[in-house]
């Protein structure tokens, strides 16, 4: 087994079986599990082979490839061999086979030494792959197994369970580009209101059997935290590309890829497990009233009272940066300049005022660069530092209040047509006056299902002053929580405050694009993890809070809606 952990003599040497069934689902799998899992298990356990690990490939997963670790010559042959004595399938068909070398892909293990420490585990992930399908013949079983597996995977990767479900969550944005994780996300959602007792249960029993080495679950969850392990002093050591957490995703994907399950099915499961994660039961009736309704109780457990001064004061150990969520790699900086002072010709203060509208209609272009600089640097940059009397140390301050100066928001954005910037994703950068690309993707479409207001597919009555159709919007902003953030401060009062700050960003953002000539809306009726999906967010330790659509509204037409004057206002749209 020398070279397996990347520091021996010799270089791991990788060979692949490549099986080709005619597409016969059925038949790979039965071969996987009679003839190539029996053959690996023997050469592994008389150390013919270091390790080995099945992948499917083609439409139907017809295609099956066998990569093994330093195996020899004669040791290929034999499982050629043993393939071929396998027979033909049902119609008749024999199997393809062909030997090519193989050189697996590093980078989603975090490099050389990732991938070395993985390669060791990488016969028991097979193993248990195996004794999955064969204690799952049906797809409904098999999910249900791959549920528990997935958990057992997110309690190794973060085992406080508001961590564990951020890596749930960003699992299922990492597979956005191989599936409508839209999609997955609205499916789970309905089983798990549909069944939610009986999920609650399921997880609870996989919780235990973690600690039950002798369950395939519990082994499974033991190999996982051994390679995390192993990849964090990796990591501490400054030798792995990616986190721990990263390459735990990486292993995640190719168990689901050997049992036969889909993208699709993966960010499904993962929302699935989330939900039961953060529930915390079976939840009452949305508007039923009583004093052990939530709303109340967190009206009442966030007062502030003199008696408790003591318990309440704010945490000042606490207000570290912890708490914010990583989000994705920025891919360009994009320097916005500080805008000019306007001249005199611009509207008067109080014109703004009495100007500002909740607009709706046909949400188009134009915004420019510029009007985008000027729009978040009133509304949002840092325009100033202040010093505190008696001190020299000074700190930043934006154009809205604080909590203790805290501001646990951040302000991201969904250019879909601003001229002179690329379409994608963006982190507005207060205090450098920048925009921090962190998608390029089109994510329109998934905006739209959004809210029922912007989703076409819903049929909405029609608001005081007409519907919303965004589909050309150029301008989305998300005012987003760092609700664990502000609760390492705050306590329980921090969502008050964050609700309150929310508020005075939102009419500073109101009344600049008014002062700019745009059009704007705020949103609060949304599907929260909508929302915080399509922008990677977990929404548990940060979350989407208010929403923002800005253009240049065309009005209604008098036929189509009834009126020509300016919509009546109307604050929020639910």
């Amino acid at each position: 087994m020398t070279g397996i952990g990347g520091t021996g003599d010799a270089a791991p040497s990788w060979r692949s079986l490549h099986i080709s069934l005619d597409k016969d689902e059925a038949y790979a799998e039965r071969l996987l599990l009679t003839v190539v899992a029996p053959w690996a298990a023997g050469r592994m356990a008389d150390r013919a082979v270091a390790s080995w690990f099945p992948e499917r490939a083609g439409a139907h997963g017809e295609q099956l490839r066998v990569h093994v670790l330093n195996a020899d010559e004669r040791t290929m042959a034999e499982l050629i061999e043993a393939v071929r004595s396998a027979g033909p399938n049902a119609t008749g068909s024999a199997p393809e086979m062909a030997e090519l070398p193989y050189v697996p892909d590093a980078a989603p293990f975090g490099g050389a030494e990732g991938i070395a420490v993985c390669a060791e585990h990488f016969g028991d992930a097979a193993r248990t792959a195996v004794e999955t399908i064969r204690a799952t013949p049906s797809r409904e079983k098999r999910l249900r197994a791959a549920a528990a597996l997935l958990l057992a995977s997110a309690l190794a990767a973060g085992p406080d369970p508001r961590k564990a479900v951020q890596w749930l969550r960003g699992h299922a944005s990492s597979l956005a580009g191989t599936a409508d994780v839209a999609d997955a996300r609205t499916r789970a959602e309905e089983d798990h209101f549909r069944n939610e007792a009986e999920w609650r249960h399921r997880h609870a029993a996989t919780r235990a059997e973690t600690a039950l080495p002798t369950t395939t679950t519990g082994a499974w969850y033991g190999q996982q935290c051994a390679v995390r392990t192993s990849l964090t002093r990796l990591r501490e050591a400054g030798r792995l590309d990616l986190t721990p957490g990263d390459v735990l995703r990486a292993f995640v994907r190719l168990l689901f890829d050997q049992l036969g399950l889909g993208a699709h099915d993966e960010a499904y499961v993962a929302w699935l497990v989330s939900m039961d994660l953060v529930s915390p039961g079976p939840r009452e009736p949305f508007f039923a009233d009583s004093q052990t309704s939530v709303d109340r109780q967190m009206h009442e457990h966030s007062k502030y009272f003199d008696a408790r001064l003591m318990d309440q004061r704010p945490d000042m150990a606490g207000a570290t940066a912890e708490g914010r969520q990583e989000l994705p790699p920025v891919l360009a900086r994009v320097d916005l300049g500080r805008p000019q002072v306007p001249g005199r010709d611009v509207p008067r203060f109080e014109e703004v005022l009495l100007a500002r509208r909740s607009a709706y209609g046909s949400y188009g272009g134009p915004v420019t660069l510029g009007e985008l600089s000027a729009l978040l640097y009133f509304s949002a940059g840092v325009t100033a530092r202040k010093t505190m009397p008696g001190t020299e140390s000074s700190y930043p301050v934006r154009p809205y209040p604080s909590g203790g100066t805290r501001y646990p928001l951040r302000t991201l954005l969904y250019c879909h047509a601003v001229d002179g910037l690329a379409r994608g994703t963006y982190l507005y950068d207060p205090e450098g006056h920048a925009l921090e690309q962190l998608g390029d993707r089109d994510i329109c479409a998934d905006l739209m299902r959004m809210a029922p207001a912007t989703d076409p597919r819903v049929a909405f009555p029609p608001k005081a002053g007409g519907n919303l159709h965004v589909d050309d919007c150029p301008l989305w902003i998300f005012t987003v929580a760092d609700l664990t953030f502000q609760r390492l401060h705050y306590g329980l009062r921090s969502y008050r405050l964050v609700m309150q700050e929310s508020g005075h960003l939102a009419q500073n953002l109101a009344l600049v694009a008014t002062w700019l000539g745009k059009s704007s809306v705020g949103l609060g009726g949304f599907y929260d993890d909508t929302a915080n999906e399509a922008l990677a967010l977990d929404g548990v330790n940060s979350s989407v809070v208010y929403v923002h659509l800005v253009g240049v509204v065309r009005p209604p037409s008098r036929s189509a809606e009834g009126t020509g004057v300016l919509p009546v206002d109307a604050e929020i749209t639910i």
